[in-house]
């Protein structure tokens, strides 16, 4: 086994691939049902009325309606209110 690397070889040429994280849909904006609110890592955010959470915690619509973020007990919640005109 050598002990020295190669010529013009590199321990560097790694990257990991972006998670595209973070809130999709803010406060106010009308949304449909099924439509992704927040894509995150742990419940940053909480799901709150109409809301639905997927098994790696991204929330979603499950009613058409307004988001609205609020808190409940201390934990950042995300709401769907009213009914979106159609």
């Amino acid at each position: 086994m050598a002990h020295k690397k190669g010529a013009s070889s590199t321990r560097n040429g790694r990257d990991s691939n972006a998670q595209y994280l973070g809130v999709k849909r803010f406060g106010g904006q009308v949304v449909k049902a099924g439509e992704i609110i927040v894509r995150q890592r742990g419940t940053h955010f909480h799901p709150g009325a109409n809301v639905g959470r997927g098994g790696d915690d991204t929330l979603f619509a499950l009613e058409a309606g307004a988001v609205e973020f609020g808190t409940r007990r201390g934990r950042k919640v995300v709401n769907i209110v009213g009914a979106a005109a159609e």
